[in-house]
């Protein structure tokens, strides 16, 4: 069902900040920046090894998607798989108890996503990326 981890994802304050902070600071790769005005989100990718790391900076985290997903707590947000087929897992993972986040799936930042909520814990995320 999982491929492998794709990225982990970091809620930040100040985008800018943190890019320094990581690239300057700890000597990461910045890959790239990227916008989705809708979400009122900026990203900022950095890369160690195989491991990439987003930095998603939200103007609005009270907009739905945002809030959701729990755009307003700041530090590690979420963890990245890649999957297969996306909404057969999803699916699946609905059996096993895990909560589809309202909004999902739809495109993001890297392809088609999808965020749930594990039964464990309200408070996680676990993020599903569809790759080929």
């Amino acid at each position: 069902m999982m491929e492998r981890v794709s990225h982990i994802g970091i809620m930040v304050r100040d985008l800018d900040r943190a890019i320094e902070s990581y690239t300057k600071g700890l000597g990461l790769e910045l890959e790239g920046r990227k916008e989705i005005p809708e979400l009122k989100l900026r990203i900022g990718f950095v890369r160690i090894g195989p491991l990439e790391i987003e930095l998603l900076e939200f103007s609005d985290p009270a907009l739905p998607i945002p809030k959701a997903i729990r755009a307003g707590h700041y530090g590690l947000s979420h963890v990245s798989f890649e999957v297969r087929h996306l909404d057969q897992t999803v699916k699946e993972l609905e059996t096993r108890g895990f909560t589809l986040v309202e909004g999902y799936p739809r495109q993001g930042a890297h392809g088609r996503i999808a965020f749930l909520i594990p039964p464990h814990s309200s408070e996680e995320r676990i993020e599903l990326l569809e790759v080929p």
